[in-house]
């Protein structure tokens, strides 16, 4: 914008001219206090050319004038305003939800219209687009003037995407094409490339400027050393959309590893017990992303010490095909928290946050406890993102700025659910996981199926008082149609735990819950028939250190517990239970993208008194041995009718590996075994077969193909099994 100023002629004369009054005409985004402060010139002063011209510069420089006239007449200094129209509202034309929400954090409604922001919005647009791989977008602004402003309309033309008809790579001669394609994101369309577990060819241009790294890196784990990579030639035609690829590569020399050493200051680590737990393999080639997870597990063995600027690099000698590696590492000082700074937080409460921060003023610095951290404030659910950022005082102190963007933690959730015994399910939540912030949850669940209704309301404190006590009450109202009964649950319960580790807890319910049985078979004794009422109590502890809620890779899921009802009621017996999850991913060790499963429960029940059917042990189905209809592996009476079992045991063994990671489908072989039984375990069953899981949005999707292993004549059989929301 140019800027022009006008001065009356006769002000060239007033110099000596006193001023007894400034106004400013015309303000509407410039508040009267804030342009006086503007101003150079002020009542008693003498009027001054070059402070008026000073002074008209300095309001241009806010960018809401479009003109600035200055007058001087019987002792009053005017400055009137012209100012650059106001946006009155921005319409949408072909853009999406959240490109707009991009757009309304740039420009909004009530800001000053300029050709300049209208620059940076188109920018933004364009650039957007061009990460998702559509080019040539177009972007139009229009712009309808009104007597008090502008309305600006965006329409938008999207790009067409490129898709890589040729990929072609040169100097490739020991490696395999196909599996450097698997290392980078840019590759050519495969035959029926749109099915969602093989290669579209659609560019991305975040991967034209990461593939030539991961190309390197893929080179560097299978030992080339002197591997160099090229930049990609890209070819596109945008009158068909289609594009090609080039890459030069010299694969150079292959080096094996002739020994491993660890390099650091005396008295900080016992290098023996790292030494054995290093990746990278003497007699190996090398390999850098073992090198890597080397070099992270050293860190995080020297920080634990309090080392938090330890650096730790591998140094490399070559010595014909062979090379000797020495991870050096240097310490530096101790470092010590000397503050906990929490922002972000505009609900909940800074004592929340804090309880969840393993890092506190005076304490020694921790990178495990730092990453404990974060997972744990992810873990609660009340955050979208979490950023534990180190800001250092000097070489022996740091600050901890804890920056939390916060999630919208009340929710309503409505989803449809399925498994081939209770069919078609539809169920209904509604959840408030921080009430005002205090991180005490709530919510109420419906559950429908075929089979089942489920009514369940849950308020729960995980930490009252901010202690490592937690406190929960349930009541539910629940019915449920078995093979050889239905029953009718209504109850109330409340537990307290307590956190014993990060990922243990102690816990204890008292319970009390009214049954009445129906549909009971006629021919089944009276013993089994009885409404009855449950008095309980149940001691437990449950260890979780897996990394996924829903499909682990790592870790460990396991508990103990004792039901014990008899504390008053009808129900007499006692029912203990032991579990196991084992997650363990073959990937660091053995470089393959392998997931191995092993899981068991034990269930012992000891009857003190009546016992009704429900409570009773019943095998077959997902989550039990699969092949078999749900609960239909149990003892019999003598009229055949299923009256379940005092113990049970079931375990299974299962190896996982992807289809496309990228959309985390996973194909897995099982074999599951299960033994029920009342005084023995003399009812046995197995099965084995495969199993496809797809993490979708609405949750894990699940469908099963099982063989049965030992099945009897009159054993109810189910090959094929369908679920979502159910998970290993």
């Amino acid at each position: 914008m140019k800027k022009i100023l006008f001065l009356a002629p006769f002000m060239l004369f007033a110099a000596n001219n006193q001023i007894d009054k400034v106004e400013f005409n015309d303000l509407k985004h410039l508040s009267i206090i804030s342009a006086k402060q503007t101003s150079l010139l002020h009542k008693g002063d003498y009027l001054d050319i070059e402070k008026v011209d000073k002074t008209i510069k300095n309001f241009y420089s806010y960018g809401y004038f479009k003109n600035i006239k200055a007058d001087f007449e019987n002792g009053v200094l005017k400055f009137e305003f012209i100012e650059k129209p106001e946006i009155l509202n921005i319409k949408y034309k072909n853009v999406s939800e959240d490109l707009k929400k991009i757009i309304k954090e740039k420009i909004k409604r009530g800001e000053i219209f300029s050709n300049e922001k209208l620059k940076e919005i188109r920018n933004l647009i364009t650039s957007y687009y061009d990460a998702k791989g559509k080019f040539n977008t177009v972007v139009i602004f229009d712009t309808k003037k009104q007597a008090n402003g502008i309305i600006l309309t965006i329409t938008i033309n999207k790009g067409e995407r490129i898709t890589i008809d040729k990929l072609k790579f040169y100097g490739v001669k020991k490696e395999s094409i196909s599996d450097i394609k698997d290392n980078i994101k840019n590759v050519d369309r495969d035959i029926l490339g749109w099915l969602p577990f093989r290669n579209s060819g659609e560019f991305s241009l975040q991967g034209l400027l990461s593939d030539p790294e991961n190309i390197k890196e893929y080179y560097l784990s299978k030992g080339y050393l002197d591997a160099k990579v090229s930049n990609p030639l890209f070819l596109a035609n945008f009158d068909n959309n289609k594009a090609e690829m080039e890459y030069k590569i010299d694969e150079g020399k292959q080096y094996k590893v002739s020994s491993i050493k660890i390099d650091i200051p005396d008295g900080i680590i016992d290098i023996k017990k790292y030494q054995d737990d290093l990746l990278l393999l003497k007699g190996h080639y090398f390999n850098i992303k073992r090198a890597k997870k080397d070099m992270k597990m050293l860190k995080r063995a020297v920080a634990d010490k309090g080392y938090a600027y330890a650096v730790v690099y591998p140094d490399i000698k070559k010595h014909g095909s062979t090379a000797d590696v020495t991870y050096k590492i240097i310490p530096g000082n101790k470092v010590y928290i000397s503050d906990v700074i929490i922002s972000g937080d505009t609900t909940t409460l800074d004592r929340v946050i804090r309880r969840n921060v393993y890092l506190a003023p005076g304490c020694l610095y921790s990178l495990t406890d730092k990453e404990d951290s974060i997972n744990a404030l992810k873990r609660s659910g009340y955050f979208d993102d979490v950023q534990l950022k180190e800001v250092k005082i000097d070489d022996s102190h740091m600050k901890i700025i804890v920056k939390v963007k916060e999630s919208l933690t009340g929710s309503l959730k409505a989803g449809i659910s399925y498994n081939s015994y209770s069919k078609i399910g539809i169920n209904l939540a509604v959840t408030e996981r921080n009430v005002f912030g205090s991180g005490q949850s709530l919510s109420v669940l419906v559950d429908k199926t075929s089979k089942s209704n489920t009514y369940n309301i849950n308020l729960s404190n995980p930490a009252v008082y901010d202690s490592k006590y937690s406190l929960s009450t349930n009541i539910y109202n629940s019915k449920f149609d078995a093979i050889s009964y239905s029953s009718h649950k209504k109850g109330i319960s409340l537990t307290t735990g307590r956190e014993i580790t990060r990922h243990s807890r102690a816990f204890l319910t008292y319970g009390y819950e009214k049954l009445h049985l129906t549909d009971v078979d006629d021919t089944i004794a009276d013993d089994y028939k009885e409404d009855s009422t449950k008095s309980y109590l149940t001691p437990g502890i449950n260890y979780n250190s897996t990394d996924d809620r829903f499909f682990p890779q790592h870790g460990i899921n396991a508990g103990i517990s004792m039901n014990y009802a008899g504390v008053g009621g009808t129900q007499k017996f006692i029912k203990n239970s032991i579990y196991g999850k084992f997650f363990y991913s073959l990937e660091d060790r053995f470089e393959i993208t392998t997931i191995l499963k092993y899981k068991f429960k034990l269930g012992y029940l000891k009857e003190t008194g009546y016992t009704p059917l429900s409570e009773r042990y019943y095998l077959g189905g997902l989550g039990s041995v699969r092949g078999y209809e749900w609960g239909s592996i149990s003892p019999k009476d003598s009229d055949g009718n299923n009256i379940g079992g005092d113990r049970m045991f079931t375990n299974s063994v299962e190896v996982s590996a992807p289809i496309n990671l990228k959309r985390k489908m996973w194909i897995s072989a099982f074999f599951d075994n299960g033994n029920v039984g009342k005084n023995s375990f003399d009812i046995r069953r197995s099965s084995y077969g495969l199993s496809f899981d797809w993490i979708t949005p609405v949750g894990p999707l699940d469908l099963t193909y099982a063989l049965p292993i030992g099945d009897k004549k009159g054993d109810d059989l189910r090959k094929f099994e369908f679920s979502i929301g159910t998970s290993f």
